[in-house]
């Protein structure tokens, strides 16, 4: 049987949803309301009760929903059940922001090859990272099988390292750049949210084995 693929709007609100209730979890929540992710994702309580009940998501009256147990229920959905490895390039100072930004490791995320082009930081060490020469993005991409990257580079190299970055085939782009890029349709490239959009993409990733989608 097909496996069904489910729209775009409702994955966007699952991500959304989960990215906030990870949160909430670590400030040792263990339960929530509807009310609760409507206010803190801004999306209509109603839309958010209607695709709790669409995925047949139960909770508690006057408790609401287990945590723990809505987030296995997501994590299935969108099919969020490894670890997701992340190439960064760029390693200025939006590049160890993005590095350090810990919330990645919560979803599973793992930046784990960072790369620049600058001789002075190539070879030192990052948040425990060895920051590697852009010559070997390529072969490290594809050995790797990394799906997804991340560009936080000068605005005037964007369109450089998107052009690698589509040689070494990879799926995936955030662009962290000032400056829109240009990529073939067999790569999906996204600038907003980081958390919710690897979450959006990842289950197009899972589902689909390719990022293009409407």
């Amino acid at each position: 049987m097909e496996e069904k693929i489910y729209s775009e709007g409702i994955i966007s609100r699952l991500s959304q949803y989960l990215k906030f209730i990870v949160h909430l979890k670590e400030t040792g929540k263990r339960t929530v309301t509807s009310r609760e992710i409507s206010e803190r994702t801004g999306i209509n309580s109603a839309e958010v009760r209607r695709d709790l009940i669409y995925f047949e998501i139960k909770g508690k009256r006057g408790v609401g929903f287990s945590i723990d147990k809505l987030i296995i229920s997501f994590n299935n959905i969108l099919g969020y059940d490894r670890t997701v490895h992340i190439a960064l390039v760029g390693i200025g100072n939006l590049g160890k922001a993005i590095l350090n930004y810990k919330m990645l490791d919560s979803f599973g995320f793992k930046i784990e090859n960072v790369f620049d082009n600058d001789p002075a930081k190539i070879g030192k060490t990052i948040s425990e990272r060895a920051i590697r020469d852009m010559k070997e993005i390529e072969h490290i991409i594809k050995e790797k099988n990394i799906e997804i990257a991340i560009i936080a580079v000068p605005p005037a190299k964007a369109q450089m390292v998107a052009d690698i970055l589509v040689r070494a085939d990879i799926k995936v782009i955030m662009n962290y750049t000032s400056v829109p890029i240009k990529v073939p349709k067999k790569v999906k490239i996204q600038t907003t949210d980081p958390i919710e959009k690897l979450l959006h993409t990842l289950y197009y990733l899972s589902h689909t084995g390719y990022a293009e989608y409407k």
